[in-house]
């Protein structure tokens, strides 16, 4: 009996040393690489779950939108003398070990997202908790697989609209970002593997910098170099909606002689998808930030996304927004929709039942959408 009482009372502290050491109340920094209508919305989506978590969320954006002011603005947060718990990042070439070494040096924990890790901070500390157990966790989309996805969908319209002879070649174009972007270079290599084995012709991949502007002057050039052109790949949906202006500008139709696909589910993007000026945008990685909160939260309550042999690194799938279900995706944008979901249903920190069950960064995006919608009325988002 003396025994049983002692082990009742061990564990009654270890659970509230547990939650002691986590601390009450996580302090949270989202350093935004830029303060684009993307990012801002990334940013919202974030403080809505911050809200229902309990977690002190502070967002700076970087105006200068290059990697080396990136690196500045997380420098001094990393040594503020008030210092957040934890730091997100978005992974940016040549300066992201810099920043990971200094958040480990001065005690910052940091979770990464949205982009790969770059080859080089690979090669310098490895992944997550490999060697900086400071660095908790990552999480990506699959943005190789998303530029192989929007390369066979634009292919596959542009064959049923009938652009191309039976088994005939489909003249691509494709747009995408800048050299030093990790999500360019992998929606890139999807398209290039897509392109590579499918119908789809590859006539020439331009670097447009994320810009509307710049794709729809390089659009105009490439319309009068390849009159053939019948699809249009772009990298994101800023891009795809130059892209359109430069198919009008041309006399084209697109969405009827010119088929344009993007990438982020931009609202504007979204209401060209209702006129059928665009073809697909693929998304829901505005949530990723929103999926980074939720699972520092609960690590930092004593419940390890990582623990039971998992690894810190996590990846989900895009999904695509065409004319069959734009009028659901609009749902998951909605701020009001965000305001009605409450996000504690998906913590394991909160929810005793959904320790013990498995759980993918997928499946938790999954949960999301489904949520999202239904507080619009509609039912769950089914897979195109």
């Amino acid at each position: 009996m003396a025994l049983r009482t002692v082990l009742l009372i061990s564990l009654i502290v270890c659970s509230f040393m547990r939650v002691a050491d986590a601390g009450i109340r996580p302090s949270v920094m989202f350093l935004s690489p830029d303060d684009s209508r993307f990012w801002q919305m990334v940013a919202g989506f974030m403080e809505q779950v911050a809200v229902d978590l309990d977690v002190d969320l502070e967002i700076q954006f970087d105006t200068d939108r290059h990697r080396f002011s990136y690196l500045r603005m997380a420098q001094q947060i990393i040594t503020a003398e008030e210092k957040p718990d934890y730091l997100i990042i978005m992974c940016k070439e040549l300066v992201t070990t810099q920043i990971l070494e200094q958040a480990y040096g001065q005690g910052v924990k940091v979770f990464s997202f949205n982009t790969d890790v770059p080859e080089t901070t690979r090669a310098a500390v490895g992944m997550p908790r490999e060697t900086l157990d400071s660095w908790i966790g990552h999480v990506v989309p699959d943005n190789v697989e998303a530029g192989r996805t929007l390369a066979k969908l634009l292919e596959r319209r542009a064959v049923e609209r009938g652009l191309v002879e039976a088994g005939a070649p489909v003249p691509m174009v494709a747009l995408t970002g800048t050299l030093d972007s990790s999500a360019a270079r992998d929606r890139n290599q999807g398209l290039l593997n897509a392109t590579s084995i499918g119908q789809a012709q590859l006539l020439q991949l331009v670097l447009a910098e994320w810009s509307e502007q710049q794709a729809s002057e390089k659009m105009s050039v490439l319309f009068r170099r390849y009159p053939q052109t019948t699809a249009i790949w772009n990298a994101s949906d800023g891009m795809a909606l130059g892209a359109i202006q430069a198919a009008r500008d041309a006399g084209r139709r697109p969405g009827e002689d010119v088929i344009v696909g993007g990438v982020d589910w931009e609202p504007r993007a979204l209401a060209a998808i209702h006129r059928g000026d665009l073809t697909v945008s693929l998304g829901r990685h505005f949530m990723g930030g929103g999926l980074a909160l939720l699972l520092i939260h609960d690590y930092h309550h004593g419940y390890d996304f990582a623990e039971g042999g998992r690894s810190a690194a996590l990846s989900y799938q895009f999904e695509p927004a065409t004319a069959d279900n734009v009028h659901l995706i609009e749902r998951m944008l909605a701020p009001e929709h965000w305001q009605a979901l409450d996000f504690r249903q998906f913590s394991r920190a909160l929810n005793p039942e959904l320790r013990e069950q498995d759980f993918s960064a997928e499946q938790l995006m999954d949960q999301f959408s489904s949520g999202l919608i239904q507080q619009g009325g509609g039912n769950p988002l089914v897979r195109q």
